[in-house]
C-alpha cells in the first residue's frame, strides 16, 4: 500500500461533502480496511444535518462499515483479503467507561467511534465513506462469509444492535412477549433478534409513513403491526395478545411520547429498553410509575460485541437479509445517499441505504 491514496467524502460542514484524497500511510501501529459498502443509519443523518451533539467537522461519517483487510498488523488476527465487519465502537481497555463495559470510551473526544472521529487526528480516514479505512489497534472485527454481498453485509450492525437490544439486555426468555416500538432497521433487526431467540409474540409499532416497514415487518414474522396514528395500540396488544407484553423496547426517532407508551404497555415487574434518543428536549416525567409497576428501565447505545458475533453468523444464514438494504447508491452520490436515509426522496419501500465501491 506504499503510496497509496484514498478517495473520500469529507464533510467539511453540515450538509457539505467535498471529494477529497488523503494518504493511506504505512508505518502505524494498526491496519487499513479496504471499504466495500457502508450502512447509513440515523446517526449519520443526524451528523450529516449538523444535529448530532459534540461533533467537530470536518470529519468523514459512515460507521457501518464492512471491507477487506488491505494491510494487516500485529493487532489483526485476520490475512490481508480477509472480508470483516468492523465494530463502529473502539474501546481502549483503560479509561473508566471501558472498565465499566460501557459502550463509550473516553480514549478520544468527542468520540471514539467510526463515522464520528474528527479528521484533524491522523491519520484523517475515520469513516466509512473513503476507500480505505484505518484500523486502530484496539478495534474489533468480525469475519464475513464472502457469499454476502457487501451492501447486504452492512445489515451486520443493525443486527447486532437488535439482538443486543431485544435478547441481551432484557434477558430475554423463551416464550416471552416483545413489544417494539418503531419498524427502522433497527425495530426489524430487534424483530429478528427476538423471534430467533425464541420470544413467544413480538408486536411491532409504527406511523402511517412507515406502512412498507409494517408490511415488511409481517413478512418477517410479526405477530402484529400496528399503525400508531390509525389504531390503538393498547387496545390492538390487549385484542391480538390478550395481556401485556413482557418487554418493551423503543427504537423510536426523537419521539418523546414513546417513552410514556413504553412505560404504559408493559406488564408489571416488566422490562422497558430505551434504544433511541429523544433530542435532548425537556418534558415532564412521573417516575411513580417506575414504582407503581416495579419495572426495570435500562438505556442502550449501540450493540456489544456478542451481539456482532451473533449477527454475523445469522446473516449468513437468513436469506430474508437481503431484502433490507432497499437503496444503493455511489461514494460520489453520499449527500443523495444520505437524503435519501433521512426520507428526504421519499419514504416508499426506503428500508435502509448503503453506499458502495
Amino acid at each position: 500500500m506504499e503510496g497509496t491514496k484514498a478517495r473520500a467524502m469529507m464533510l467539511v460542514e453540515p450538509r457539505h461533502f467535498s471529494l477529497t484524497e488523503l494518504p493511506a500511510k504505512p508505518g502505524l501501529d494498526g491496519g487499513w480496511l479496504a471499504v466495500e459498502a457502508t450502512g447509513l443509519s440515523g446517526a449519520d443523518v443526524q451528523v450529516w444535518k449538523g444535529e448530532a451533539s459534540d461533533v467537530v467537522y470536518p470529519l468523514i461519517p459512515g460507521h457501518e462499515v464492512v471491507g477487506r483487510i488491505a494491510r494487516g498488523s500485529p493487532t489483526i488476527p485476520y490475512s490481508v483479503g480477509t472480508r470483516v465487519v468492523i465494530e463502529p465502537r473502539i474501546h481502549c481497555g483503560e479509561c473508566h467507561r471501558c472498565k465499566l463495559n460501557l459502550a463509550t470510551c473516553a480514549r478520544r473526544r468527542p468520540s471514539n467511534s467510526y463515522g464520528f472521529i474528527p479528521s484533524i487526528e491522523p491519520p484523517g480516514l475515520w469513516g466509512g465513506l473513503a476507500e480505505f479505512l484505518y484500523i486502530d489497534p484496539a478495534a474489533r472485527l468480525h469475519p464475513l462469509t464472502d457469499d454476502v454481498p457487501a451492501e447486504v453485509g452492512t445489515f451486520v450492525h443493525p443486527l447486532a444492535a437488535g439482538h443486543t437490544w431485544a435478547v441481551e439486555l432484557p434477558s430475554l426468555q423463551i416464550g416471552e412477549n416483545v413489544l417494539i416500538l418503531g419498524p427502522g432497521p433497527r425495530g426489524l433487526a430487534c424483530l429478528i433478534a427476538a423471534k430467533a431467540a425464541g420470544a413467544g409474540w413480538v408486536g411491532v409499532t409504527g406511523l402511517s409513513h412507515d406502512r412498507d416497514r409494517l408490511e415488511l415487518a409481517k413478512r418477517l414474522g410479526a405477530d402484529l403491526a400496528i399503525d400508531a396514528e390509525k389504531e390503538d395500540v393498547g387496545g390492538a396488544i390487549a385484542e391480538a395478545l390478550g395481556q401485556r407484553p413482557d418487554i418493551v423496547v423503543d427504537v423510536t426517532s426523537d419521539d418523546p411520547e414513546a417513552l410514556f407508551t413504553a412505560l404504559d404497555l408493559v406488564r408489571s415487574g416488566g422490562r422497558v429498553i430505551l434504544a433511541s434518543t429523544k433530542g435532548n428536549r425537556a418534558f415532564h416525567f412521573i417516575s411513580d410509575v417506575l414504582v407503581a409497576k416495579q419495572l426495570t428501565v435500562r438505556g442502550a447505545m449501540g450493540a456489544t460485541t456478542v451481539g456482532y458475533q451473533w449477527a454475523s453468523r445469522q446473516i449468513e444464514t437468513d436469506p430474508r437479509i437481503d431484502d433490507l438494504v432497499s437503496h444503493q447508491f455511489p461514494l460520489s452520490e453520499a449527500s443523495r445517499a444520505l437524503q435519501a436515509a433521512a426520507g428526504l426522496l421519499g419514504r416508499e419501500e426506503l428500508i435502509s441505504v448503503a453506499v458502495t465501491f
